[in-house]
């Protein structure tokens, strides 16, 4: 296979093939390999693919479990530009970052960045937030960050990444709670933000075993977020993961937001391997802007 090449930004991660379902990267030296859903077609070349160092078991996210030849390095960190990540297996098969988001944290440093008119600091909530790749992307741009996620542990983590990161020192306050609830509290509280940004899962339960349908729940997530914002908001970016919503999502910024003016951008979401020259699907990003 003729190789793609790699992004400069990235060090210690490449994606390099998918298909049968699965996805192959190199994490930290290391080669591993897992489910991908959207990973529909026949690998390309199968017999030039690297052996793997480690794989996930299972044919979904959850539910089955981590076999390795040779473990991740401990710790296991990686780069983009200035931001670091420690990586690290979960009992799923995520490893605590999204790299397809990278373009996300790419246009959050431009949109922050080209605001510097501004006589106060941007102040940017970031819902669903993970481990935190939006929240740093938006802390190292000079923003005050509020990053919410219910997982105490997983806040911990952006913590960690943060430090890395050279960002302890920055203004982002860490919030252990469900993201609704929060924002709800937040408007109740006269409380907003120039900038939101809100990755949800497309389905879930909440602490109390309450089921979460984003495509039921969107309209008053984009309704409550509208209230969060200030008169003059900079922007609202918005990940979705399924074409049903993607289309909901597009309609409901476009309606929910066309009093503030400005524009949405659909931007698809996504990996090219540099093995096997595919593009692998990440979703989408409702990028809205004043």
């Amino acid at each position: 296979m003729t190789k793609t090449p790699q992004d400069p930004q990235w060090q210690g991660y490449e994606f390099l093939s998918s298909g049968d379902g699965q996805k192959l990267e190199r994490w930290g030296g290391r080669i591993l390999l897992r489910p991908e859903t959207e990973a529909l077609w026949q690998w390309k070349d199968p017999s030039a693919l690297p052996a793997w160092d480690g794989r996930y078991s299972g044919a979904h996210a959850t539910g089955g479990e981590w076999n390795w030849r040779t473990p991740l390095p401990d710790p296991c960190v990686i780069s983009y530009g200035n931001l670091s990540f420690l990586i690290k297996p979960t009992n799923s098969k995520h490893l605590g970052l999204f790299p397809e988001q990278s373009t996300n944290w790419d246009w959050i440093t431009s949109t922050i960045s080209a605001s510097t008119q501004r006589a106060t600091s941007v102040k940017v909530l970031n819902l669903f937030g993970y481990t935190g790749g939006a929240t740093l992307a938006a802390a190292a741009s000079g923003a005050s960050v509020t990053h919410v996620d219910a997982a105490r542990a997983i806040v911990g983590w952006c913590s960690e990444n943060a430090r890395l990161s050279c960002l302890a020192e920055a203004t982002i306050r860490y919030i252990v709670e469900d993201a609704v609830t929060f924002i709800q509290r937040e408007v109740r509280r006269g409380n907003h933000y120039d900038g939101i940004i809100m990755d949800p899962p497309s389905f879930g339960r909440g602490k109390g075993g309450e089921l979460w349908k984003l495509s039921e729940h969107l309209p008053f997530l984009i309704d409550t977020a509208q209230e969060a914002l200030t008169e003059n908001p900079l922007f609202l970016l918005l990940n979705t993961y399924s074409s049903a919503i993607d289309d909901l999502a597009e309609s409901m910024i476009t309606k929910r937001l066309s009093r503030l003016g400005g524009s949405c951008d659909i931007v698809k979401l996504g990996q090219t391997g540099t093995l096997d020259h595919q593009w692998l699907p990440g979703g989408i990003a409702h990028r809205w802007v004043a």
